[in-house]
Formats: structure tokens, sequence, C-alpha cells
């Protein structure tokens, strides 16, 4: 009876909640503060097929709870131990990873192909089905520019710029429709005026919809898409039945045209605001793109926080966005410019809820970081995601996925 009563209490030896507590247990003390992110030990290295993970660059966990990493080699299913579960290899690796509601996997990459006798090196995003319940089939490519529809009347052949645009990442709506985040020179070699800095929208079949072009690709504002690194939306996993019908999101961007990370050489100048929230609202004469009022002004009343999404200058070079779709609604900010992850609430303020008790009604600032190889320091991050209380992070200079939990939500 004794044994039974522990084991309800504390969980079984084979729980893996417990084990991740007991893991955490075994961290530096020191590193354990009253309300703070806490690694989870081990941290992931395994590839998908029981190699190695080779300069992890994004990691997503889908709705079907599996772990999806993309690196120099390819597509990693990892189960949620980390165990390699299935491998795709990619020529050249993937650069961001997610899955839709259908359970489809999306990966950035590039493709080599064949036009006018000459070889292109482009970006593509890779649609994946049957990953886990079958063979694994390509079902789509995304290229540019090909399915880039401004360009089916203007050119639709590649030009000189275009083997420098990147696809940067994926973020997938309630009806399965995506935007698409693309990054790529200011056209300044030519008349023609490229917008490659854009965020753009493709339906559940990959059909260019539209491109979000009252972003501005060029000047920075509230309502910009310079450079985008990454772009994400409130649909996310675990599954249901029904979302919030919204269009609205996060976008990422840099003052850089190029993935530059810390370590870098030169430093990039950071932009005023790298992180925009984005409101898609239907107007009588279309669809408008407003700046998020409501995370602005939060940003203006101090008594509300000690930190905001909204500070000025307040990341280095945001490479990857994450948000928590389990109520909490927290906004994940990776910032491999500084080596660092910053949390903020649903408002944009820098932080998590306080615990009951708690002297102070703001948010307690977690966020963490520094250059390194320590349990809470990156180097060069380029992935983060969020499932069921952890977080995960591709730190990609470790070569590791690096796993942390809130210490105020282990039971």
């Amino acid at each position: 009876m004794f044994f039974a009563g522990c084991d309800s209490i504390l969980g079984s030896k084979q729980d893996r909640v417990t084990d991740e507590i007991f893991d955490a247990g075994r961290s530096d003390p020191q590193l354990i503060n009253e309300v703070e992110y806490v690694p989870l030990f081990p941290f992931f290295d395994q590839a998908g097929d029981a190699g190695t993970l080779d300069s992890p660059k994004d990691i997503y966990v889908g709705y079907d709870e599996l772990i999806y990493v993309v690196d120099n080699r390819g597509l990693h299913v990892l189960d949620s131990s980390g165990r390699p579960a299935k491998f795709i290899p990619i020529e050249g690796g993937g650069t961001s990873v997610i899955q839709d509601r259908r359970l489809q996997v999306y990966v950035t990459a590039r493709r080599d192909t064949l036009v006018n006798g000459r070889n292109w090196n482009l970006p593509v995003v890779l649609r994946y089905s049957d990953l886990t319940t079958g063979i694994p089939k390509l079902e789509d490519i995304i290229w540019h520019p090909f399915d880039d529809d401004s360009r089916r009347f203007n050119r639709p052949d590649p030009i000189a710029t275009d083997e420098e645009v990147s696809f940067t990442g994926v973020a997938v709506i309630y009806d399965n429709h995506v935007y698409v985040s693309r990054r790529g020179p200011i056209n300044e070699r030519s008349s023609v005026i490229l917008p490659h800095n854009t965020i753009m929208e493709f339906d559940k079949d990959g059909i260019n919809l539209q491109s979000l072009v009252s972003l501005h690709p060029s000047q920075a504002s509230l309502r910009s898409a310079i450079y985008p690194a990454d772009v994400v939306t409130f649909v996310q996993p675990p599954q249901r039945s029904f979302y919030d019908q919204s269009r609205h999101l996060i976008l990422a961007q840099s003052a850089s045209p190029n993935d530059v990370v810390s370590g870098s050489s030169p430093p990039i100048s950071p932009l005023r605001y790298s992180v925009l929230s984005i409101k898609v609202v239907f107007a009588s004469d279309g669809i408008e793109y407003q700046p998020d009022t409501q995370m602005l002004q939060a940003s203006a009343n101090t008594s509300r926080g000690d930190g905001f999404l909204y500070d000025e200058f307040k990341f280095v070079n945001p490479t990857d966005l994450a948000v928590a779709a389990d109520g909490s609604n927290y906004l994940f900010v990776l910032d491999g410019g500084s080596d660092s992850l910053f949390v903020f609430t649903g408002q944009g303020i820098e932080g998590v809820t306080p615990p009951p008790g708690s002297t102070t009604p703001k948010p307690v600032i977690v966020s963490f970081g520094g250059s390194g190889d320590g349990a809470k320091q990156f180097d060069r991050p380029q992935g983060v995601a969020y499932f069921r209380k952890i977080v995960y992070v591709a730190d990609t200079g470790n070569n590791r996925i690096s796993r942390f939990r809130l210490n105020t939500d282990f039971e």
C-alpha cells in the first residue's frame, strides 16, 4: 500500500514527466530561482537515423506529438523522448519545419533545377505526407519564383537575384492555408522592383493566393517585412476540432539580407522593432494589415511590466518565433544575435504570470541565454518550439536540441 501510494503521488519510474522532474533536480542548484526556466536533461542530439544531428536549424513538435528537426542532412523525426523514428535525407539540408493540422509537414530548403540550359539553385518549400503512418511521400514543392503568382505575368524565369532569395519560415492558418516568409536582396541592380521580402499566403494545395504587399519590403515601420526571418500564427498544437478563425500573424525581421547570427562579421545594426505583431482585418475594400495597437499601448505603460516586445532595439537579430497554444499564450522570441531566448505574455509584456502569493502583479521576467555551451547558454541558435509546457531550442552551434521547463509548472 505504501508503494502504491507513492506512485500515485510522485508517479512511477516509467513516467516521462517524473523522469523530467528528477532530471531537472540534477541541475546546478544555483540555476534555480523562484521563477525561471530550468533545463531538462538529457538534451537531444540523436538524429532520425540513429546518427548524430548536424547543426540543427529548426524544431517543431507536431499535432501528432512527434518532434521534427531539420539540419544539414535533412528531416529527422523523433519520439517525445528524443528517440529516432524516421529520417528523410534532403540535399543541402532544411532550414525550417512545421506541421499543419492534416499532419502534413512543411520544410524550407533549396533545390537545383535546369532552366534555359542553366542550373539554378532556388529556394523551395517541401510538403510531405505519411511521415509516420506509412511510406513518406513528397506531395508538393513550392518553388521561388515559379509559384509566385505576381511573377506569372512579369518575369517567370529566374533572374540573377533569385539565387540570393530564401524561404525562412512557414506558419499554418486555421484552414490549413500557410504563410511563408521570404527573404531576399532589395533589388538595386535593376529598374524592376522585386519585393523579395514579404509574407506569402498559399492554400492547402500549394496555390499562391497573395503576398502581403502592404508590409513594406524595404522601409522599416510597424508594418514592414525587412528581411523576414520567420512568421508564426496562433494556430498551434495540440489538435482540436475548432480554432479561432483569426489570420493574425507575428513576424521577425532583420537588418541584414543574410542569416546573420552572433559571431558573424561585420555585426549588423538592429532594427528599432525587429518583431512585429500584425492584425489581419477584413474591411469593406479588402484585407488590411494593421499594427497590434494593444501591444503598442502595453509598452507605453511601464507599470504593467519591466520589459516589452515593443521596446526599442530589443533584439539584435531574431531567428525564430514560437507561440504557446495551451492557454498561457506565451510568445517565445529566439535571438540568434544575442544567443538569448525571450519570453512574453500574449499582451507583449516580457515575462510569465507571477506565482500565487507573489508580491507583484507584474509578469516575472524569465528570459535567459548568453553565448557558450552551458545548460542555459546558446551558440547561434536558430529554432524554437513549444509543446506541453516544454520549450525546445535548436542550438545550432552546440549541435543539440535543448529543453526547458518553467519551474512553477512542475507538479
